[in-house]
């Protein structure tokens, strides 16, 4: 069945809030860390921390997603919310100081979670039956891809005019990203405009129980198993901390720099590809069966860097490590929605992948404590390498129940 008409237009508006949300509160800020620095006169690392709490009060801004859905519409939230991001990106060009400059990226970072990753899937959720892998890891993908595409543009920007316009010109980009969303999303339950979810076989009637009556029927999940996927979510976004350390990798080994910036290249190209791959394996085959096949060749790739230190062996390697995104996002996704159902998924995702960004924190720094303490990434690998196994006995465990 082909997607079309307004459930294609729901597809491109959350592959438009992914980019803005995600992709460019996270992928372009290192664009500014340097510049900033210069100009204020303080370390990079000060500067850096601006990403750090971007990032924890997005985790935080997903948790309250829900709550803001069932307090208003889905285009008041969105307008609100992007107004806040826009908002905050843009003022930030214009900041005397970097203490101003930490407080807007708290206000940029919840905004952004609270109609980022959590709300993206939830509306998803709902308007699709058949599919949903398959548009789930195309939203999730275009985070990567935002990127991709705009770091060059911005770059030249910061380097022809200034960071202070390259930050107003990241603003420009949210709000274009952000206003599909606003425009062809009415509401988070197609019911309540009419439609069905694509690929489901219900018929609208008058009697349709509308999104915000079926959100004022208690919910409740397993306890035991809500635990079980939070801890599936932190296992395996720990693991996608490593391949920021594959240049010091590489170099322990004896290889060269370039080596270590081809394993980082080629990795994020299968962040993106693999999302895609794997959403389109999910519809086919189950989430179960694709984080399993994923997790397979993960662990393969680490028992080739663990064993076989040539340039080659290296980069196909970090191809298939990159792998290790898509099951703490895609894999994770789908993995709520199956074993939790579509009502269920709004209450056990936001918690999920709060554990994520924090497992993903954490683990960052503890790779690097790692090194120090033992002098190579072996130990780091080895212990990714039990997290991958013990991560996929917890999923099997989620499907067993």
């Amino acid at each position: 069945m082909k997607i079309k008409g307004r459930h294609l237009m729901v597809v491109a508006a959350m592959c438009g809030l992914s980019a803005a949300t995600v992709g460019l509160i996270t992928n372009v800020a290192g664009l500014f860390f340097t510049p900033m620095a210069t100009e204020f006169g303080i370390m990079q690392g000060a500067v850096s921390l601006t990403l750090t709490i971007a990032n924890i009060c997005v985790a935080l801004g997903g948790l309250a997603t829900r709550k803001f859905t069932k307090l208003m519409s889905l285009r008041t939230l969105l307008v609100a919310g992007t107004a806040i991001l826009v908002g905050s990106t843009l003022a930030t060009a214009f900041v005397p100081g970097i203490g101003i400059a930490y407080v807007l990226s708290a206000t940029k970072g919840l905004a952004g979670g609270v109609i980022g990753f959590v709300l993206v899937t939830y509306v998803l959720n709902k308007w699709f039956e058949e599919q949903l892998g398959l548009v789930t890891s195309l939203a999730m993908g275009c985070s990567g891809l935002a990127g991709a595409l705009f770091t060059p543009l911005v770059q030249s920007v910061v380097n022809g005019v200034g960071w202070r316009a390259g930050m107003v010109l990241v603003a420009v980009i949210m709000l274009i990203l952000c206003l599909p969303a606003i425009l062809f999303v009415p509401s988070c339950d197609p019911g309540d405009v009419g439609l069905v979810p694509f690929g489901s076989k219900e018929i609208p009637t008058s009697a349709h129980v509308s999104g915000t009556q079926a959100q004022k029927t208690p919910i409740s999940v397993n306890k035991l198993l809500f635990a079980a996927a939070v801890l599936y979510a932190i296992l395996s976004a720990a693991v996608s901390a490593m391949p920021q350390h594959f240049p010091g990798f590489a170099e322990e080994v004896g290889l060269s720099a370039a080596v270590g910036a081809a394993m980082i290249s080629v990795c994020m190209v299968a962040n993106t590809l693999g999302k895609v791959v794997m959403g389109w394996l999910t519809d086919r085959i189950g989430a179960r069966m694709s984080i399993l096949g994923y997790t397979v060749l993960v662990c393969a790739s680490i028992v080739a860097l663990l064993l076989v230190h040539a340039p080659a062996a290296f980069i196909v390697a970090a191809f298939f490590f990159g792998l290790c995104y898509s099951r703490a996002t895609v894999g994770l996704t789908m993995l709520c929605r199956e074993v939790f159902g579509k009502r269920g998924f709004g209450i056990v995702y936001p918690v999920a992948a709060l554990g994520c960004s924090f497992s993903n924190a954490v683990f960052s720094s503890a790779v690097g404590f790692a090194f120090d303490l033992t002098g190579g990434y072996t130990v780091s690998l080895v212990a990714f390498l039990g997290f991958l196994v013990a991560s996929a006995a917890v999923m099997l465990w989620c499907y067993q129940k």
